[in-house]
């Protein structure tokens, strides 16, 4: 095994199948922790297993959030596998490269470069999506333009590998290296008013529960947007004022028609 991809899942039904679909056919191995899904994520990334080799299905009983902590866990597993290279991804991310597989990418990397930058693109719902189509990678085709200021990154696994809060870093003992950007991720973070409302609500609970155990001000969206959860209408102004564009071909809307280019294994 060189490349594992790892990550850590909660209540993402609606597109944790054809991520990890595409994941598991961009890398050798792929290592998923679910922390007490109730809308039935267990139940596809269970049967995932039994259909995909190379997928792990792992149990994540911490309901604190502690991304870095979880993330650097898994990537410790893999690394313990055999793992030359970890991939951090989140469950509503689509990983790919212009150059082939992202495991023959980062395999054919100089051993001097431990990180390998992925360029990170949001795409959003339109009033033009496809009502019929249930898979996101699928209906949400158009992006913005620019990607986003923080790019996400694979790591070249070693002992003292630390990832960090969010999947756009790491560290080696405390050294943070230079990276190159040979991947792209295309990311579908707010779907719908409902898996917004699910989001939020499962964000907030979990970085409430952390406590003090992370650095002061991160989450801070999801704990200012959880004050808000018995509140349909703000959820809802907020996803169509932020996450959605009624006419993606309006020049304000700033957005290009690019569907993201996911590759899958054992296709239903």
């Amino acid at each position: 095994m060189s490349v594992a991809a790892v990550s850590m899942v909660k209540d993402e039904h609606d597109i944790i199948e054809h991520t990890v679909r595409n994941m598991a056919a961009q890398v050798d191995v792929v290592i998923v922790a679910d922390n007490g899904s109730t809308d039935g994520t267990r139940e596809i990334l269970d049967r995932l297993a039994v259909e995909l080799p190379g997928l792990m299905i792992l149990d994540d009983p911490e309901p604190a959030y502690l991304q870095s902590v979880k993330m650097t866990a898994l990537a410790r597993t893999a690394g313990e596998m055999g793992a030359t290279w970890i991939v951090p991804f989140d469950a509503d991310e689509v990983w790919y490269s212009g150059f082939g597989a992202v495991c023959e990418v980062l395999e054919d990397l100089p051993a001097g470069i431990a990180v390998a930058k992925a360029e990170l693109f949001d795409h959003v719902a339109t009033g033009v999506d496809p009502a019929d189509e249930l898979d996101p990678t699928r209906r949400m085709g158009w992006r913005r333009r620019c990607p986003l200021p923080l790019p996400k990154v694979a790591c070249r696994w070693r002992p003292d590998l630390v990832i960090h809060q969010g999947n756009h870093g790491c560290d080696y003992g405390g050294i943070v290296p230079a990276g190159d950007v040979n991947l792209v991720v295309r990311h579908f973070p707010y779907r719908s008013v409902a898996q917004l409302v699910s989001k939020v609500r499962n964000g907030a609970a979990a970085y409430h529960a952390e406590g003090d155990r992370v650095p002061a001000g991160a989450g801070q969206h999801w704990r200012e947007w959880g004050e808000h959860l018995d509140d349909d209408q703000w959820f809802i102004d907020l996803f169509n004022v932020w996450y959605r564009a009624e006419d993606p071909f309006s020049q304000d809307a700033n957005l290009l028609y690019d569907p993201a280019p996911v590759w899958r294994t054992l296709s239903p």
